[in-house]
Parts: C-alpha cells; sequence; structure tokens
C-alpha cells in the first residue's frame, strides 16, 4: 500500500467521524433507530483519532525521506479531484434553487420554509463539504485498488 493510499484511507475516516459528530450534535440520533448513539460516538471517537495519529506519523516520516508522487498518482488525485467538485457544483446548485423554491412555497409547506433558513442552509453546506471530500478520498482508494 503506497503513502498516498494510507493517507486517502486516513483521511476517509477523519472525514466521516467529522461528519458523523457534526449530523449527530446538530439533528440529534433519529427517533425511529434504537438508541446506539454511544456505541457510535465511540468508534468514530476511536477511528478519529487512529486516523488521526495515523497522519501524523506519516508526515513525520516524509521529512525523513521525501517520496514525490508520480504519474499514476496525479491522475488517480486528477479524478478524485473532478469527481468531488461535480458533486459540489450540483450540491451548491440543489440548494440554491431550493432556497429560491423556498420563498415561493414556504408559506404553503413546512419543509420548503425550514430548508430557506440561513442556518439549515449553512449545516447542508457544511455536510456537503465534508461528503465532496468523502467522494474524492472514495474515488482515489478505488482507483489505487485497481491494478496497473
Amino acid at each position: 500500500m503506497s503513502k498516498q493510499e494510507i493517507l486517502a484511507w486516513s483521511s476517509l475516516a477523519t472525514s466521516s467521524s467529522v461528519v458523523f459528530f457534526y449530523v449527530l450534535i446538530v439533528f440529534g440520533w433519529p427517533d425511529f433507530l434504537p438508541d446506539y448513539a454511544g456505541l457510535f460516538t465511540k468508534i468514530f471517537f476511536n477511528l478519529f483519532w487512529i486516523a488521526v495519529v495515523i497522519e501524523i506519523a506519516l508526515e513525520l516520516g516524509e521529512r525523513k525521506q521525501k517520496v514525490d508522487k508520480d504519474e499514476r498518482d496525479f491522475i488517480i488525485e486528477a479524478r478524485g479531484l473532478q469527481r468531488a467538485y461535480n458533486f459540489l457544483s450540483f450540491a451548491v446548485a440543489v440548494v440554491v434553487i431550493n432556497w429560491f423554491l423556498s420563498d415561493l412555497f414556504g408559506e404553503f409547506s413546512e419543509v420548503h420554509s425550514i430548508l430557506g433558513e440561513a442556518r439549515t442552509t449553512f449545516h447542508i453546506l457544511f455536510i456537503v463539504l465534508f461528503v465532496s471530500n468523502l467522494i474524492k478520498r472514495t474515488t482515489q482508494i478505488y482507483y489505487y485498488r485497481q491494478p496497473v
């Protein structure tokens, strides 16, 4: 496993932990699911710290021996960035269109009025930002796992 793939895995773990904690803190645990919030919190907390330790260890090890990326790493990074950018552009466009629709239909529908609030829009955009990072890292991991 290359250094870039390890960084992709650790970044995927860190981002998924941040999204989990953010959704749990902002929106709470869903009522229709059994209450496993404590178990999931412990799992994602440990996952977050393990990923942070791995990233720090890789950065400290990089100072001793500098390993440059090759062409394959740049191509894989470009594919991940392309998919993340496409998702981010689409999601932001949906949020902006929804914002305009909430002005039109907000008085008729409670869902449109809630989604049109600035606070809700901020939470959605924050989650979209981290999900785009998850898409980028997942794409990178997929292409690193492909045979050369």
